[in-house]
Parts: structure tokens; sequence; C-alpha cells
């Protein structure tokens, strides 16, 4: 029998937790500079959104800090004897976050789904045109995609009509397709379908969006109740949220705030740094400025930067220059690339025999980026008024706006960078300079290069592939269709009190292991 002081004691203390209410979440609070370009991940192609959803949807493998390959959906894949197909053994207890048990129908389904007429699909559309039966699908000619075949609940079989050697390694985004017979084409702002660590869960327009933990996640339930990705344009006043304690990650884009933080002892402490697996370019459309089709024009504009004095001056170190369109450290960059050299005598000299001797009768010409890059561009424009005698204004434009430019290839001239998605060099190489990508901004064409890399993908092994890879760049890179400019340094804050933060050459890993202390 309790005495009656225990029985008081625990009155008290049931009010008490009454008046107390439930424990306040605790969520990771990391920055990001705009509203994600995409949420859902048919028509997933751009970096932000990138960043929110590689959280909530998963691939066959993914990539650790270093680069490597490790399986995630998939525990094991098996190349085919005549290099024309992949085996799947698919990992066993994996939830989606709408509760159905994920296999390898719902891997069939979901390329399917992408495949779809007018799904308007993105990024992973191109990676699935080797498939037996994929046009078929694309064309509406039938639903079934026949070189996708399911062996068991957690193996399936797919054929190509031509050798990918990559696939495995390809960024697919799996999720359960019953969601959309059941929602509708905007299933995604309603539930999440992912395997991801973490769901869906609300997206506010210019404020934030929020994901929830996955309590089923089969790597183990996450530390921390959620992640909410702040959008904060101004990175001004993203520093100030993270020293007033409002943000515990500080995502860096602009190269006056990477600077800026590794001059502050404060901010320097708590940085994470590493090279980024991220080349920056110019892009010059030869359809859209008429110059552009000289290729003497293309490479006096692009061997009139000083690239060594440009990462040792604007980016203070944070930086190295990109002579190629390979990053190091991606399996199949080519040590032996030749360097660009800064040459202003050649490049008068090659300005004066395309007729614009000191920039006279040149048509008026801008270069476009976005606000955060507004100073690098301004560098540039500097260069070639000093060198060249050529003014170029800068065109800032709306991060939406200029995307949607360049996707459309309605941009003449512009810098802008490419992160790659998976570890080979492929993904620069077909993704932004194959006259037949969708994300080629610059337009781009070049039969020999195409021959090229369309050889390199159906090539399984490694050293031949690599060696299509280096005569591809050669080929872009004697006919100046580009130039590299740098390799940026990725910089992020994170509070002392959160641990598991990794910061990558392809940014930010997925927040499965962070805790707050």
């Amino acid at each position: 029998m309790k005495s009656a002081a225990f029985t008081r004691y625990a009155l008290a203390a049931a009010l008490l937790a009454s008046f107390a209410g439930p424990v306040a979440a605790r969520d990771l609070r990391v920055n990001i500079n705009a509203d994600p370009e995409m949420i859902d991940p048919i028509t997933f192609s751009a970096l932000i959104a990138g960043d929110v959803l590689r959280n909530v949807y998963q691939s066959f493998s993914r990539v650790d800090e270093k680069g490597n390959v490790l399986p995630a959906l998939a525990l094991k894949w098996t190349a085919h004897p005549d290099n024309l197909g992949w085996r799947f053994e698919l990992r066993p207890g994996v939830k989606f976050h709408t509760g159905r048990a994920f296999g390898a129908k719902d891997v069939k389904a979901s390329f399917e789904a992408l495949l779809t007429p007018g799904s308007k699909a993105g990024l992973q559309l191109q990676y699935l045109q080797r498939i037996v039966g994929a046009k078929d699908v694309q064309d509406g000619k039938t639903k079934d995609l026949a070189g996708v075949s399911v062996v068991s609940d957690l193996v399936l079989d797919i054929r190509f009509t031509a050798p990918d050697v990559l696939f495995p390694i390809y960024p697919f985004m799996i999720f359960d397709t019953q969601v959309v017979a059941d929602k509708g084409p905007n299933w995604f702002m309603q539930v999440s379908a992912g395997t991801g660590p973490y769901s869906f869960d609300s997206w506010k327009r210019g404020q934030e969006v929020h994901l929830n933990a996955f309590k089923d996640y089969y790597g183990g339930a996450p530390k921390v109740d959620g992640i909410r990705f702040v959008i904060v344009p101004s990175e001004e006043t993203s520093v100030t949220m993270y020293e007033a304690g409002e943000l515990d990650v500080l995502m860096v884009a602009s190269t006056d705030l990477a600077r800026r933080i590794m001059r502050d002892s404060r901010l320097k402490a708590d940085a994470q740094t590493v090279s980024a697996a991220q080349i920056t370019y110019l892009g010059m459309n030869q359809n859209l400025y008429a110059p552009f089709k000289d290729k003497r024009v293309r490479e006096a504009f692009c061997i009139s930067i000083d690239r060594d004095a440009m990462s040792k001056g604007l980016f203070g170190g944070l930086a190295q220059p990109l002579y190629g369109q390979i990053t190091p450290g991606i399996p199949g960059y080519n040590p032996n690339v030749r360097k660009i050299p800064y040459d202003p005598a050649r490049a008068k000299k090659l300005m004066a025999e395309a007729g614009y001797a000191d920039g006279k009768g040149l048509p008026p010409l801008k270069i476009a980026n976005l606000a955060p890059f507004r100073n690098e561009i301004a560098y540039y424009a500097d260069q070639w008024k000093q060198v060249l005698g050529v003014t170029v204004d800068l065109d800032i434009q709306e991060r939406a706006t200029f995307l949607r430019s360049l996707n459309a290839g309605e941009t003449p001239f512009f810098s802008w960078g490419w992160t790659a998605d998976y570890p080979d060099a492929l993904y620069y190489l077909s993704q932004v300079w194959h006259s037949k990508s969708p994300f080629n901004r610059a337009r781009y064409s070049s039969a020999k290069y195409d021959e090229l890399i369309d050889k390199a993908q159906i090539t399984p092994d490694n050293a031949a592939r690599y060696k299509l890879y280096h005569q591809a760049e050669d080929t872009l890179l004697d006919d100046w269709g580009t130039c590299g400019i740098f390799v940026r340094t990725n910089v992020a804050v994170v509070k002392p009190n959160v641990k598991g933060v990794t910061l990558a050459p392809m940014r930010m890993l997925p927040y499965d292991k962070v805790t707050i202390n």
C-alpha cells in the first residue's frame, strides 16, 4: 500500500508534467540560398533540389566522402557475361516512407514512370536510354519496360541495347509509384515516397523545406527529429543567423563569404573545406552570338583570364585553376591535360585576325550569372577589357530565370558550374558537352566528340574508357568549345555541438548520421 506522501508526490509530478508540455523537437537547421528548383524525384535536375532530395530518395548505390561507391538499395550487382546487362540483388527489409515494402517491382515501376510520355523527367531520363524497350515506353507504344525483368521480390535483371558500364552508380531516385496513381500529378507535395533517412514534410516557398526523420529507415532512425532547410537568399543574413544560433550548418556559395570565413578565427574554427567535384566553365553559344563561331575569338576570351592570379587573389587560395573539363580526384581525370596559358599578346593577335582589333566591331556582349558570383564574372570582364579592349556587361539574373534560359539554350554567354553526381568523368563529359544532352547549355556540337563519348559509354575496361575520355576532352579543348576556369573549394561552417555532418567533393552527404548535443 502506497503512503500518503508518495501519493501526493506522484500527483505533484503528474501536474508538473502536464504544464511542461511535449519535449520540443530538435531539427538540424541548414541554409539554402534559394527555393529548390523542384521537389519531386521525376523532374529532378538541379543543385539545390539535390541537396534536399538526396536525403529523401536513394539509388542502387551511394558515394562516401572519399568518392568510394558503396551499396545502398542494392547489396550486389553483377554484369552479364556479354556486358549487355546487370543483375541486381536488392537490400531486404527496406520500407518506403509510405509504409510499403520496397522491392524489385518498384525499381521497374520507377523507371517506367520516368519514361512515361509527358513525365518531364530530368537528369535520370538519359540514364535509361540504353535499356531494351525504353524508346517504346517513351513513344507511348507500351507501358511495360521490356528490358527490366523482375526475377523475384529482391532480384531484377536489366538488359541493354548496348553496354552501359556505369549503370549501377547512376544516381537514380527510386520511389513508390503507387502514390502517383493515388494522389495525382502533384503527389510529391502531399506524400513522401522515398526510402531515405528523411521523409518530405512541407515546403513553404521563400521560407523553408522541412523533412522528418524516417523512423523505419533501414540504416537506423536518424538521431535528430528532422531537417529544416531555411531559405536565406542573403549570405550576410545567413552568417548573422549562424552567429545568433539560428542555423546549425552554414552552407557557403560565394567567393566573398568563403574568404571572409577563413579570415575570421571564430568561424574558421567551425569550418569544413574540401576541393569541390565541380567544374566552372565559360559557355559560348555560337548559335546566339555570331563572333563565337570563330575559333580565334573563343580562344582569345579563354587565354585572357589569368587563372593562377585569380585563384590566389580573388579566391584567396580557396580555388585551383581548371584547364580541362574534369576535376582532379574523379576517375578518368587526366593529370596531363595541357594548361591554358595566360597570353595577352596572343589573345590580342587572335582578335585582330578575326577582325575585332581592340574590340572594335564586336557586337554588344553580356555575361550572365547569379548575384553570389557577381565578383567572379566582374573579374573576367575586367580581364577582357584590359587585354582585349572589349566591354562585357554583367547580366545578373534571378536564379529561376537564369536556369530556364540556360536550359532552353537562350543564353549567349555565361559562366556556370556543374557538380558531379557520380564518381566518373563521364558525368561532366556526357552531360555538359554531348550534343544530345539537355544540359548542354552552350549548345556545343561536335560529331567527333559525340562519337568518342558514345564509344566510351560502352567500353567496360576502365583504362580503355579513360583513354577515350581524354581524347574527347582534347577534342573539345582543341576546338575551344569551352574553357575551364577554376575548381572551387567547398566551404561549410558547422556548430561544434553538431556531429556527423560531412562535406564532400560532391557537396554535403545525407544527414543520416547527424547528432546534436
